[in-house]
């Protein structure tokens, strides 16, 4: 039997803040299911994005600039129950 938890987070943010946290929410999950007797089989990041541009146009010149990001929004581990030898 398999099971699915869900750890959210947003890195888009304060990104040291942020990965301290995920990385403490990931290890007392697995924690957590370790001691239940599953272990982790699968670890899935779950990321989002976000992009800005700007652009001007005039007679004697023109501009224009882009980018994107892309940021971890959440993290799917999936534990799998250890068989009894």
């Amino acid at each position: 039997m398999n099971r699915t938890i869900l750890v959210n987070v947003n890195l888009e943010g304060n990104y040291n803040h942020n990965l301290n946290e995920a990385f403490e929410q990931v290890r007392q999950a697995v924690d957590e299911q370790n001691a239940q007797g599953y272990k982790v089989v699968s670890v899935t990041p779950l990321t989002g994005s976000d992009s800005s541009f700007d652009y001007d146009n005039s007679e004697n010149q023109s501009y224009g600039y882009g980018y994107g990001i892309s940021f971890t929004t959440g993290i799917i581990l999936i534990f799998e129950e250890v068989a009894e030898e």
